[in-house]
């Protein structure tokens, strides 16, 4: 990450906004994991299933939270804030899921990028695309 010390603090406060997300998934609510999003946001999850809306999302995620993910929890590390420019960013994060029991039972890890923008002093999430990390495998 380049800058000063308003580009570290922005770092800090996308690094406390993303754990607020985090809590969110924990909690297994949906609307408070699509809380940070803007209201036309775009979602791409692993899986390439795209939710258009915070209210898609939200109703995407309460629908994990009671079947696939039920129980789980997601631990989330931000690796990187990129401003793109004054009121727009691209942040990295990496997460671990853990799946206690059902098709999906694990530990999974992911990699996610979203882009922010700040409309009247509040950054929102405008889009995030979400894809499993990759597993080492035999070269070739």
């Amino acid at each position: 990450m380049q800058g000063g010390p308003e580009v570290k603090e922005f770092f800090e406060r996308m690094t406390n906004d993303t754990m607020l997300n985090e809590a969110a998934w924990n909690a297994m609510d949906g609307g408070a994991f699509a809380a940070p999003f803007a209201a036309e946001a775009d979602f791409v999850n692993i899986r390439g299933e795209h939710f258009r809306g915070r209210a898609a999302i939200a109703a995407g995620h309460a629908a994990l939270f009671r079947t696939i993910y039920a129980g789980s929890t997601n631990r989330y590390n931000v690796e990187a804030v990129r401003l793109l420019r004054p009121e727009v960013a691209l942040v990295s994060v990496h997460s671990r899921l853990e799946v206690p029991q059902g098709p999906f039972a694990g530990q999974h890890g992911a990699r996610f990028s979203l882009i922010l923008t700040e409309e009247a002093g509040r950054w929102e999430i405008a889009a995030l695309h979400n894809t499993l990390e990759a597993v080492p495998g035999p070269p070739g």
